[in-house]
């Protein structure tokens, strides 16, 4: 038999987990931070998450729903921004049609936001429910 240990690069010495059948364990860097926001005003901006200095954010889940509040249809766009209270879009994470009455709970992302980036939402039409979850982790070199 012969012992490795898989560490991490910075030299702390920390090593990964194994379970008792041989799985290595891997897990999110860190627990979500969730943030809900109502779209209730055309093209108005939402934001739900801020940069931090030094770190970057990962999305990982988008949750939306669409109130009888909803003419017919509208268009959700969530999107990368430069400041919190702009709804110009600088780089699009998803942009979709809500159906009035209707849900669309998208998981399992992992998507990296841009560093000292803002996460905001808005709607052509009201009201659209929002939650976002995710973590931040260190700049990404």
């Amino acid at each position: 038999m012969i012992n490795a240990s898989i560490m991490d690069g910075s030299g702390s010495k920390v090593t990964a987990t194994v379970t008792s059948i041989g799985q290595v364990v891997t897990a999110p860097y860190a627990y979500d931070e969730v943030v809900s926001g109502i779209l209730d005003v055309d093209n108005t901006a939402v934001n739900f998450f801020g940069p931090k200095t030094g770190k970057q954010f990962v999305l990982t889940t988008i949750l939306l729903n669409a109130n009888k509040s909803v003419s017919t249809d509208c268009i959700v766009d969530i999107y990368e921004a430069t400041t919190d209270v702009t709804a110009t879009i600088t780089k699009s994470i998803l942009s979709i049609e809500m159906l009035k009455n209707t849900s669309r709970d998208i998981t399992g992302l992992n998507l990296l936001i841009t560093e000292g980036r803002y996460i905001n939402g808005k709607t052509d039409d009201d009201d659209v429910f929002v939650t976002l979850m995710g973590y931040y982790i260190p700049n990404v070199d």
